[in-house]
């Protein structure tokens, strides 16, 4: 303590002297600071002081330390010599050497290395103030450096602490020390990533050879990034294109984000024909497009654009893409909604003639949500449309149109004469009018009512059981019995002058049966039909959520007292449960079968076993009477941090054949990427080849 003294004092007193002369009477004078040194040595012929040893000073918020620091009084200069840091707030730069200018409060720094996260900086020489480090032959890195680190080089780049932005000249970027993307002399803000949507696959397949997909985007202002992607396939050719991503806003009501991807390429190889049996175009290629926007608190607008040049070309390039939507739908929706009502403006377009859409060109709509009405108690709802509707079948047949408005309205009345039960009888009307009706007329109006009565009763059970093991905190059971009743008399009536574009699907699970809620309202049929249902829960204490479920079993089955053609007085008996008694385990069910015979219609199962991180075991099948009997497993094991072995096994048991093996390694390359290394066996008609090898590079954060 008493050399700190020392030396402080032996600097005061020296630059109180070194002020004599004459010639420094004419230069400014920054305040004398207050070093604080193991040591000193004063040169008075220089007018300079030397400390040495753990020195250390400070300037307002600014803190300098190092191991040697000279104060050169005639240039208002500190010069910091061997481990030299800078602390000012949460900023922290390491040095070999910095010179301070206490006048201005600048510095000039050389070898320079500091973090502020996400980035590491370094550079060969730094020039500084409060507000902006100017560096020189700089080096970014987004996370701490490594050879896969996403990193920007720049002759010279330009840092505003404060503003938390980045501006650099003659810059580029890449992954360690390899930068082939140059970047424009845009200020940009520090949070996002250097490099974005970064897609690296390759490997080999019989029918695209060796190949290798390669993309990224790289910011060209504060919310939009631009890049491009490149497959090389060496049996088809080169797909290439630009995308695009864009997230401006920070309000959650005035924010908007959207991504664009496209490529082209003209395919040398066997192409085949496309769903329709038709040959396809060697000028193949693709364009997509997603937004979805904020637009104040009450409206949103979403939009998604899907062009193919012919139904097999994501498929054939970018098959990880095509099995999640293999069908794509294009749209725009613009939405207003208030507390209790609801209108938009939809738009479904076709732009793919071999995919089957119902087109709305456009559709206006508005809903009003139930709200109490007058002074009896009453509840009311009701919803309005109006749709210009087009189908035009890719197989073919004929185009339908319509131009169709639509009105529905209901009446409520809740009743519950006890607290454990609660009744709800229905009326509702139903108007459509088709201003291009077929069958030999111009038009035509249908009118349709609706009568039923919604009903449900409570009942609850506590048990004090505790497991620690399974992480059970007591047990709540909940069952809620429900009942549902609709007679639509003569719904079926005027189909053979509607265009029945909006009609039934394939669908197993039961449909809506009140009337407003019909989406198939140019195929409806006549219903007087009872639901009974039962929905069951039992749950336990959780210190996060409150409660969670540990098993839920809901049972439903219809009673048709007006049948189709071909139905049965009862439909069949739905049933789905869901166990999650424990973390490592979890089931689902899902079974239809006819009563009667009970003979099985359909059966899906999912289970899962973990063990934390560990491992993860999976089985599932799925079953459909005369169609469908598959099983599907998967297994992955995490040896360390850094490699996971897994495979996936997917069994036709009607065919016995294995529609799917693949074998895999996935390694984990400086906390940021998965390597994934796959091999993959096929059996079947199918468009992909019969073996195939993978490597994916996927990033895990930025």
């Amino acid at each position: 303590m008493l050399s700190r003294l020392v030396s402080s004092w032996s600097f005061i007193l020296t630059a109180a002297v070194a002020g004599t002369g004459g010639a420094f009477a004419q230069t400014a004078v920054a305040p004398t600071p207050n070093i604080t040194a193991e040591d000193s040595v004063l040169d008075f012929a220089n007018r300079t002081v030397v400390f040495r040893g753990n020195a250390q000073v400070s300037f307002g918020d600014l803190k300098l330390a190092a191991d040697e620091m000279e104060w050169q009084r005639d240039s208002n200069l500190v010069i910091a010599r061997g481990h030299a840091v800078v602390q000012r707030g949460d900023l922290r730069l390491l040095a070999e050497e910095l010179t301070y200018h206490t006048l201005d409060r600048s510095y000039t720094v050389t070898d320079l290395r500091f973090g502020r996260a996400p980035l590491y900086f370094s550079g060969g020489m730094v020039e500084g103030t409060a507000e902006q480090l100017i560096f020189t032959d700089a080096v970014v890195s987004f996370g701490e450096p490594h050879p896969w680190s996403p990193t920007l080089t720049a002759k010279t780049l330009t840092y505003f602490p404060e503003r938390e932005r980045i501006e650099a000249s003659g810059g580029r970027l890449g992954l360690g020390f390899f930068q082939p993307i140059p970047l424009p002399a845009t200020p940009l803000p520090t949070s996002i990533p250097l490099v974005n949507d970064l897609t690296f696959d390759g490997g080999y397949t019989s029918r695209l050879g060796a190949h290798l997909l390669v993309g990224a985007q790289v910011p060209i202002a504060e919310t939009v990034r631009v890049g491009a992607e490149a497959g090389f396939y060496t049996k088809r050719g080169v797909m290439v294109g630009p995308t695009l991503s864009y997230d401006w806003g920070t309000d959650e009501n005035a924010h908007a984000t959207g991504r664009f991807s496209s490529g082209y390429i003209y395919d040398t190889g066997r192409r085949l024909t496309d769903i329709r049996g038709q040959p396809i175009s060697p000028n193949r290629g693709i364009a997509q497009w997603e937004h979805r926007q904020h637009i104040g608190e009450q409206l949103t607008l979403n939009a998604d654009l899907h062009y193919w040049s012919d139904s097999e070309v994501l498929r054939d390039f970018k098959a990880r893409d095509f099995f999640p939507v293999q069908v794509p739908d294009t749209y725009v929706d613009l939405s207003h909604v208030t507390a209790n009502t609801v209108s938009g403006l939809f738009l479904r377009a076709q732009p793919n003639p071999y995919h089957q859409v119902r087109q709305r060109l456009p559709e206006l709509t508005f809903d009003l949500l139930p709200t109490p009405f007058g002074v009896a108690g009453l509840v009311h709802e009701a919803s309005a449309s109006a749709a210009v509707l087009r189908d035009d079948p890719p197989a073919g047949g004929g185009e339908l149109r319509s131009n169709r408005v639509d009105l529905y309205y209901a009446l409520t009345r809740p009743w519950q004469p006890q607290s454990w039960m609660s009744v709800n009888p229905v009326a509702g009307v139903r108007l459509t009018h088709y201003a291009d009706a077929v069958g030999g007329r111009s038009d035509y109006t249908r009118a349709l009512g609706e009568l039923g009565v919604d009903a449900e009763m409570r009942a609850s059970a506590v048990f004090d059981y505790q497991n620690e093991r399974w992480g059970i905190d007591g047990l709540r059971h909940l069952v809620t019995p429900r009942l549902s009743y609709r007679y639509i008399p003569d719904a079926d009536k005027g189909s053979a002058y509607i265009p029945a574009i909006d009609r039934r699907v394939f669908a197993t699970y039961l449909e809506p049966l009140a009337l407003g809620a019909r989406r198939q309202i140019d195929d409806l049929s006549r219903t007087h039909t009872l639901r009974l249902a039962v929905d069951q829960r039992l749950q336990t204490r959780d210190p996060i959520y409150g409660s969670r479920d540990l098993v839920r079993l809901n049972v439903a089955i219809d009673s048709r007292f007006d049948r189709a053609p071909g139905e049965r007085t009862l439909s069949a008996l739905h049933t789905e449960l869901r166990l999650s008694p424990a973390p490592f385990v979890d089931l689902e069910l899902y079974h239809r079968v006819t009563p009667g015979d009970w003979t099985s219609r359909e059966l899906n199962t999912a289970i899962t076993l973990r063990s934390a991180d560990r491992w993860r075991l999976q089985f599932g099948n799925h079953y459909l009477a005369g169609d469908i009997q598959e099983f599907i497993a998967g297994f992955s094991y995490r040896v360390n941090e850094v490699w996971e072995g897994y495979t996936r096994v997917h069994l036709d048991s009607r065919r016995d054949r294995f529609v799917e093996q693949t074998y895999g390694v996935r390694q984990t390359i400086a906390n940021r990427w998965i390597v994934g290394y796959e091999l993959s066996f096929f059996e079947g008609p199918r468009r992909e080849s019969d073996f195939g090898f993978n490597l994916v590079l996927d990033a895990i954060r930025f």
